[in-house]
Parts: structure tokens; sequence; C-alpha cells
């Protein structure tokens, strides 16, 4: 879960957070709440964290920081720290009411708007980040480490049923299907496109050089839950196949440390056995031009 730090602090205390080049006070998305909100939000991050879900950075007040140098990227991720790691502080909770995990265990991030620069993958290594996911890959590639970083892409995919591409997010589909406008009567025809592109995408890598898949999804129901349903759809008729693991970032980190260069360098070439279709239980996959 990739978590905004703005949602951890109250509207009445908007005033503790400035961004790079802004105003006191500004974010592009919404501030926290009331400070029950707040109180609420950290218990039930800290329920995820408890149940084994990765807690990762989205910086804080969703700027563009394409154009920051490291100066602007390493106030932001500062900011990040002391709005976690003093939260009951800032939105006078009660001391045990903060977070149950420290900053510095936050090892990845994603930039909002994948809007990165230079400066930040200096600022990433320098505060002991392991891996980042703001840019994008062709659906096959292996994961590159570069500047230390772990690079963990979005992919570009196929839309099932149609010559056109997007990003394997929500966000992306939004556009393509819909021009980034909610359509009712249109739920379940971009629902089961998004569900058979994630499994065209799943096929092909598992079928040929194993390279891993990366699915980014927001939290909130576009297309009135349709994009939702068809990840968890997704997640279940897959996470359950031989030879699948669906993992958080930071375990995916651990695996690619552990890979030797010539077995990395293998995977990479698709070099072994390679393994049959597989079967997807309980998915209907006739969706072929259903939602061009």
């Amino acid at each position: 879960f990739f978590v905004s730090g703005i949602n951890f602090l109250s509207n009445a205390k908007k005033h503790l957070y400035q961004g790079p080049n802004q105003s006191r006070g500004a974010s592009r998305i919404n501030f926290g709440g009331s400070a029950d909100d707040v109180r609420k939000r950290v218990a039930f991050m800290n329920a995820l964290h408890r149940d084994g879900h990765e807690i990762a950075s989205h910086a804080v007040g969703h700027f563009d920081g394409r154009s920051w140098g490291a100066a602007a990227w390493t106030s932001e991720f500062s900011s990040f720290d002391g709005l976690l790691e003093n939260v009951a502080r800032n939105n006078e909770l009660a001391p045990e009411e903060g977070f149950a995990f420290a900053a510095k265990d936050i090892v990845g991030f994603r930039a909002p708007y994948l809007a990165h620069s230079p400066g930040l993958y200096a600022t990433l290594a320098a505060r002991g980040f392991r891996y980042d996911t703001s840019s994008t890959m062709p659906a096959n590639a292996w994961p590159e480490k570069r500047d230390g970083i772990w690079r963990f892409n979005l992919a570009g995919i196929r839309l099932a049923g149609s010559g056109r591409a997007t990003l394997s997010m929500d966000y992306n589909f939004l556009v393509a299907q819909s021009g980034a406008a909610p359509i009712a009567s249109r739920r379940e025809p971009f629902r089961r496109q998004m569900l058979e592109s994630y499994l065209n995408y799943f096929r092909a890598n598992y079928t040929g050089n194993r390279a891993p898949i990366h699915i980014g999804h927001h939290f909130t129901d576009y297309q009135n839950g349709a994009y939702r349903d068809a990840l968890k759809e997704f997640a279940r008729s897959v996470c359950g196949l031989p030879e699948v693991r669906c993992v958080t970032y930071k375990t995916l980190a651990d695996v690619m440390d552990g890979l030797q260069p010539e077995m990395l360098a293998a995977y990479r070439n698709g070099d072994f056995p390679r393994a049959s279709e597989p079967t997807f239980a309980g998915v209907t996959a006739e969706t072929s031009g259903s939602a061009r």
C-alpha cells in the first residue's frame, strides 16, 4: 500500500505541512479530515501491517515532482517521515494511537503521477530505500537495479479485444476505456476487459520469461467498483497457480537481491523449461471486443 502522508494530518492541523515550492498548508489532495478520522485511519493501517501487508510511500501532498532536485525530494521525504512519526502529537491523539511501525521501516516508493526526476533516485538511495515503482517498462521486462534501487515499474499492456495499449493501472484503464468518465451502463464490459487484459499479461509472462508482473490500483471505486472487482478476481485466479507467488514488493526485492547475476541473465533470456498455459478456474474469458 503506497500511502500519502497528507492523509495522516487533520484538516485543522494542515499548517504543519509545507511542500517543496508550495505555500504552507497546501496539498493537491485532501488532508485527513477530523482527528477522529485520522485515528481510525492509523488503526486501519496498523491492522494491515500486522496482517503482513507492506506499507510504502506515495510522498505527502501529491505534487508533480518531475522538476524537483534532490533538495526538494529530501524535504518531501522528511515531511513524510515526520507526519508518520508524530501522527499522535500532530493530531492531539493519545501516544498509543500512533503507528505500530517506524518511518525507517518504509523502503519503497511510488511518485504521484509517476513524476520522477534524477534528484528522486539520489534521494531514495541516500535515505535507504530499496525500490521505486515510478516509471514504466515493457510487459516482459525483468526488474533492473540502478543507482542501488530496484525499479519495479508498471507495464505497458494491451487492452483485450482491441489494438490499443495502456498501463497496468486502474486510472489508465479509466482513461483508455471511457476518457476518464464513469459510464454506469458499461461497468460489466469494462470489468471483463480489465480482467482479460490482466490475465493475458499474466499468461504471456508465465509461459514466457517469467518476468514479475506489476499492477497498480488506487483506493477509489473507479467505474463503480468494476476495476476493484476485476483485480480481486484476477488475484483469486492466479495466486494459487503452480510456481506463482503473490508477494509484497519488499519480498520481491529480497528475491531479486538473492539472484546470482548469471541466474538473472538466464531468466531474462527465458532460459529455463517452459510451463504450459495455466487454466483459470471460474474465469470467463469471453471478452474479446466487448469493451472497445
